[in-house]
């Protein structure tokens, strides 16, 4: 797993507001293009996803 990066404040955190859920749907020309950014090394040793 990668490291994450946190934050411990003695106070809570300010309101962002509530979430609110989309309806919208993005059209993707190129999947393979888009997918090719997201890929694993898929090693059993290696934890860098690049």
């Amino acid at each position: 797993m990668s490291a994450v990066p946190v934050t411990i404040a003695r106070t809570r955190p300010p309101d962002r507001g509530p979430i609110v859920a989309t309806t919208e749907i993005a059209v993707v020309a190129d999947l393979d293009g888009v997918l090719e950014g997201v890929e694993c090394s898929c090693s059993g040793s290696d934890d860098n996803p690049h």
